[in-house]
């Protein structure tokens, strides 16, 4: 490889800058002369190694030894009495062997080319350059270096280590950090305010713990409603105050007194099937293995369905979603005697989801650069720096589904955006239901119908695929425009939050009182369990990549599946408050899940930023295996989960409880 880059160097075709060709050229020499900073360059320099037949074509070399074998404080005009100074830089270089030839290189055996080429990979090299080389500059060289030696072969792209900015002069992240700070001493003084006046006797604590209102973006339980004798500044105190927070968050009391108490189960299992879901597609991306042809296997194994078919999960939040925003709200309504401040119904919901979101935001933006490196550190958080730095605002308005979607800030919180695009419709659909509950249920009809029928539509013109399929049966390009036409729009999504809002309405009028016959009970659990089980194996044979369905199915498992998905959903919830649920009752409202599932907010949107943390600052190659996928999961889980609480104390839980201190929102 070195001979054919400085065959590459040394020819006048290579468009290569004179800067870069000149350093590179000397670091040659260098080399060949055993210069040790030199040889620590080649050394760090990926290499082929074993596991080539297995699917091993990424040679990443060592990031840290290149990035240390000549840092910047030192240059070979220190060392060498040269003029030029340049410092070391690692690259790491795509090659495309889509065109290559089919007979092998010299030195190549045919079997080993044959399944390279197989494959379908691309070849990656990790190469420690000089640092006056642009990106541009490595692909070129590395471009005319493969093409001398593999007719067809192609460099794509280079992805290069960039110099770390000082933070002290990072104008915007040290505005971030200051905002973190103002909160951590405002918990401190918070915290300091709410331990003096405990020890007077001046706070009278609360006899409840926890409101029905418990969705995804919900932490109703954090806010206290008991009697005080504080002023208004006094509120606003304790507002930060991290033991008040903390014992509210932590609270598993009054756990069987509520109506709906299975919802802190079904958020917490759900939000782990989607951090699970997750971390095997980021580690698939994100990260590098030795076995990389064992990744094509996972999504034929039928455990691995539950894997494939997690998309599921955000449905069951729609559903918990439209469940609780009638249920809740009639309530306010039969006390109110129908009157609602719908200005306050929109604000709180706002205030509610958007302050815990935009400090990921700006952190994502300002300071997510300083927290790691590695190989792939660039490519890996480039998903959320870059995105965030341009289109912050759009996440501030929640449209980030409609406008620059490829280029989403924080791309999974699409479904904050589809989330509170219902709510904003909901009142009209509440308002009925609590005047005219049979216009309520036909205009809910009227907005299924319509969602199945646009749902189908696209699906048909399009060619689009029934379900985010895990395999590679589709196109990467039809799976980009499937994902942005249909999968993140809320009029082809808002079938399960509509049936949410119907048994909402249900448990309100008849308040659990439900008698059903054995028999029924019976069938009941059976046909939940046949369709939701048969939901997830429906599309086996796509997920493994062996036959896509037919147009006619893909359209209608597509229209129908989630709603489908929520119906099973509806006889869990409503077997469960009626009194039929069993040991899955049981399980889903177990106390202890209760603290997390006030976490699920705060877990769902940072929980993908933790794993491009950990994944992108990788230098090693993996064995991929389920064992290391559970490891990761369980790893992404406690770490998403504890970072969570610390957000909880920081921000979301202080924010909830000062809207409640200053406007005295009941």
């Amino acid at each position: 490889v070195l001979s054919r880059v400085r065959e590459a160097v040394a020819s006048p075709g290579t468009n290569v800058s004179a800067t870069c060709r000149n350093h590179t050229a000397f670091y040659l020499t260098q080399l060949r002369s055993g210069t040790p900073w030199a040889l620590q360059m080649w050394d760090s320099t990926g290499k082929v190694e074993s596991g080539i037949l297995t699917g091993s074509l990424t040679f990443l070399g060592y990031h840290t030894e290149c990035l240390s074998a000549l840092p910047e404080s030192r240059s070979p005009a220190r060392n060498l009495s040269r003029p030029d100074q340049f410092s070391s830089r690692y690259c790491l270089s795509t090659v495309s062997l889509e065109n290559a030839q089919k007979t092998p290189p010299k030195g190549i055996p045919e079997y080993i080319w044959q399944q390279v080429l197989a494959s379908g990979q691309n070849l990656r090299f990790g190469l420690c350059v000089p640092s006056t080389c642009s990106s541009e500059d490595i692909t070129s060289l590395v471009g005319q270096a493969v093409q001398t030696s593999v007719e067809g072969a192609r460099a794509v792209d280079s992805t290069c280590s960039v110099p770390g900015g000082a933070y002290s002069s990072d104008e915007a992240a040290m505005a971030v950090t200051g905002v973190i700070l103002l909160f951590v001493m405002l918990a401190a003084v918070g915290t300091t305010y709410d331990l003096l006046s405990a020890s007077k006797g001046t706070w009278k604590r609360p006899t409840s713990s926890q409101s029905v209102n418990i969705t995804m973006a919900s932490n109703e339980g954090l806010v206290d409603d008991g009697e005080n004798k504080r002023s208004q500044l006094g509120h606003v105190l304790v507002s930060f105050s991290l033991r008040a927070n903390g014992s509210k968050l932590l609270s598993t009391g009054g756990a069987q007194k509520e109506s709906i108490h299975i919802f802190h189960g079904l958020k917490f299992f759900s939000m782990s099937w989607i951090i699970l879901g997750h971390s095997y597609s980021f580690a698939s991306t994100w990260l590098t293995y030795r076995n990389a042809n064992d990744l094509k296997i996972v999504p034929t194994d039928i455990l691995s369905q539950g894997l494939a078919n997690g998309t599921f999960t955000v449905d069951t939040f729609f559903f918990i979603s439209g469940v609780l925003v009638v249920y809740v709200t009639l309530k306010a309504m039969v006390s109110g005697g129908g009157k609602v401040n719908w200005f306050t119904f929109y604000t709180h919901r706002y205030w509610r989801m958007t302050p815990l979101m935009m400090i990921v935001v700006a952190v994502c933006a300002t300071l997510l650069p300083y927290f790691g490196d590695g190989p792939r550190w660039r490519e890996t958080i480039s998903t959320y720096d870059e995105t965030c730095k341009a289109n912050w605002w759009i996440n501030l308005v929640y449209l980030q589904n409609f406008i620059h979607t490829p280029q989403m800030c924080l791309n999974h919180t699409w479904f904050s955006a589809v989330d509170f695009q219902f709510y904003l419709i909901s009142p009209i659909i509440i308002y009925l239901l609590y005047r005219r509950p049979r216009w309520a249920v036909g205009l809910a009809s009227v907005l299924f119908l319509a969602s199945v029928a646009t749902t189908a539509v696209l699906t048909a013109l399009n060619d689009y695929p029934a379900f985010p399929y895990i395999s590679t049966i589709v196109p990467v390009e039809k799976m980009n425009d499937y994902m942005r036409d249909v999968y993140i729009k809320p009029y082809c999504r808002i079938g399960p939050f509509l049936v949410g809002m119907l048994v909402g309405y249900f448990i309100h009028v008849t308040q659990g009182a439900v008698i059903i016959k054995r028999a029924y009970v019976w069938l009941g659990w059976s046909l939940c369990g046949f369709v939701m089980l048969g939901l997830l194996y429906a599309m086996w044979p796509a997920n493994t990549g062996q036959a896509l369905p037919s147009l006619g199915w893909a359209v209608v498992y597509g229209a129908l599946s989630r709603t489908l998905w929520a119906a099973g959903l509806s006889w869990i919830v409503i077997a469960s408050v009626a009194g039929y649920g069993g040991v899955v009752t049981k399980l889903l409202s177990f106390g202890a899940l209760m603290p997390l599932s006030r976490l699920t907010y705060s877990a769902y949107i940072i929980h993908p930023v933790v794993m491009a943390v950990f994944y992108g600052s990788r230098e090693e190659v993996f064995d991929f295996s389920p064992f290391l996928l559970t490891y990761f999961t369980l790893g992404n889980v406690t770490l998403s989960y504890g970072i969570s609480f610390v957000l909880s104390l920081l921000f979301e839980a202080p924010v909830l409880a000062l809207e409640k201190a200053l406007l005295g929102r009941k």
